[in-house]
């Protein structure tokens, strides 16, 4: 009888550790999308970001002093 009950664990166990993993996959897909998305009208925060540094290094100009 116990080792039936252990195996039962072992199983519930298994499917728990799949559920969590699945879960977590989800999770780094969402905020991995929205944080890249290359979507012009509405950019992910790294893309809008990464743009904001390309003009900026853009705008400046070597014989300008300040």
């Amino acid at each position: 009888m116990k080792t039936k009950s252990l195996r039962s664990s072992r199983g519930q166990v298994v499917v728990e550790y799949v559920l969590l993993l699945v879960i977590a996959v989800a999770v780094a897909a969402l905020i991995t999308r929205e944080l890249v998305k290359r979507d012009p009208e509405n950019p992910g925060i790294l893309i809008n970001k990464w743009d904001q540094i390309l003009k900026t290094i853009g705008e400046d100009l070597p014989d300008k002093s300040n």
